[in-house]
């Protein structure tokens, strides 16, 4: 499956969602302790397989009081892999798949993209929650979230906003399939890298649709 995420991240740099170095991917199969996730500063068009970066989720307990906590380490992948960093969105992936990972689905793959007008929709000043609600073909298919703010790049407060914004929960379930962040770009999950491309797809259109309407107040 990690040649067909190589395979969205060329569509996405062909619609213009991404610039060469931008986007990343994860995937987790629930039932392992490790995930992979697209390296930093890779071209994303001629990406592949092999330079993926596979990262083990580690568990381990504080004394006082007496709780567990997670943490993350690279893994040995590749001899190419081995040469490359994870994305600097890692706290963000880190916590959607340690959480998700507990699922009974099979696969999780978490798809961070910046479409252009969802980025525009949200620069606009328009929650993309909205649009879903909005428009029954969208809302049918894709469950979208409210926006999260403006919140920095590759932090834990952009992860944890987005981890509250799609409702992610103890047991691994989200209430949503899709988060915009504004200034920023969108993240969509699914089961797999096409079926979170399609949710995607489905918002970067309706907010193509909206924003030509000129009607959003």
């Amino acid at each position: 499956m990690l040649e067909t995420i190589c395979d969205t991240l060329v569509e996405a740099y062909k619609r213009n969602w991404i610039t060469s170095r931008d986007g990343n991917v994860s995937i987790r199969h629930h039932d392992r302790d490790h995930f992979y996730i697209t390296p930093s500063g890779v071209r994303k068009q001629t990406m592949q397989p092999d330079q993926f970066k596979k990262i083990g989720i580690e568990q381990g307990y504080y004394d006082q009081p007496p709780r567990p906590y997670y943490s993350w380490k690279e893994l040995e992948y590749t001899d190419i892999s081995e040469k490359l960093k994870p994305s600097g969105e890692i706290p963000l992936h880190f916590g959607l798949q340690r959480e998700m990972g507990q699922h009974s689905d099979d696969v999780r793959v978490v798809v961070h993209l910046h479409p252009t007008y969802c980025i525009a929709a949200m620069h606009a000043g328009i929650d993309l929650s909205t649009i879903s609600n909005a428009f029954p073909e969208l809302n049918r298919y894709t469950k979208v979230a409210h926006n999260v703010g403006d919140v920095p790049p590759i932090s834990q407060e952009l992860a944890d906003q987005c981890h509250h914004h799609l409702e992610l929960d103890k047991d691994g379930n989200i209430a949503y399939d899709i988060v915009g962040i504004k200034g920023h770009g969108v993240v969509a999950i699914d089961t797999s890298p096409w079926r979170a491309f399609e949710h995607i797809e489905r918002l970067e259109h309706i907010c193509q649709i909206v924003l030509a309407s000129g009607k959003y107040e």
